[in-house]
């Protein structure tokens, strides 16, 4: 891969008409496909109920299907946030009881203690202030609310259903710099927290961690047992491998 071409692209990309055009074909998440939104409604089922609670689901992107699954489950109100306007203006107002927001990724325009439950799909490994989202998502969940975030820990920029394996943890090779040059203001940017990191976020926000399960992928750590990927040696032995991670907190 050519550093001085991804570092073009991310300068490019700020260029109004660049990220109108990019916008157009960007993939945000399932894209509201059905099985998509399946998959990710009955992950969060597993975790936490949904009958008179009023949810945050944050960055779903162009999925607004799982907001209305929540409510068909009794939500009492659901909210997104995100920092683009994906949802169109006729699916907002076939869905009213959607509140839409989009903000900065900073402090989020909502009450202290405003919601019951919060939730995310491969969102935060986008974040670009991570601290800061954590710490927001405590301020405003309710005490004894949860929260449920599947994070995809892996390289966005190699990413697919044909992902070569040896790719799949390849933003490691870089430094924090080259890797903020190449992708800070592209959808393929990823913070590149590794599951403890998540973790002692989450605790040092005051979040009680219910769950934190890792999805190990084997033929990475085979690889590197046997001399490949010899790039991770720098991550902790417990983080090495973590592809995804599901936390499961509760205030």
């Amino acid at each position: 891969m050519s550093v001085l071409k991804e570092i073009a692209k991310n300068y490019l990309i700020r260029l109004p008409f660049v990220r109108r055009i990019a916008k157009r074909w960007h993939i945000t998440g399932v894209n509201q496909s059905a099985a998509g939104v399946r998959t990710i409604f009955e992950l969060y089922s597993k975790h936490a109920g949904f009958a008179g609670k009023e949810i945050l689901e944050l960055g779903p992107g162009h999925t607004w299907g799982v907001a209305a699954e929540m409510y068909k489950e009794g939500a009492r109100s659901v909210t997104i946030i995100d920092i683009e306007n994906y949802i169109p203006a006729e699916i907002l107002q076939a869905h009213p009881y959607i509140n839409y927001i989009i903000y900065d990724g900073q402090v989020m325009p909502l009450e202290d203690k405003s919601a019951d439950l919060i939730v995310s799909y491969t969102v935060f490994e986008h974040l670009r202030n991570p601290d800061t989202t954590v710490a927001e998502t405590f301020r405003v969940l309710r005490e004894g609310g949860m929260a449920v975030h599947w994070i995809d820990l892996g390289d966005h920029l190699h990413f697919g259903p044909d992902t070569d394996p040896a790719m799949l943890f390849d933003c490691l090779r870089y430094t924090e710099r080259t890797w903020n040059l190449m992708t800070k203001n592209r959808g393929c940017y990823v913070n590149r927290l590794r599951r403890s990191d998540w973790i002692n976020s989450c605790k040092g926000a005051g979040f009680t961690i219910l769950h934190a399960i890792p999805v190990i992928n084997n033929s990475v750590r085979d690889m590197y047992e046997k001399g490949g990927v010899q790039y991770l040696k720098g991550i902790r032995p417990d983080d090495r491998f973590a592809s995804h991670l599901l936390l499961v907190l509760k205030k």
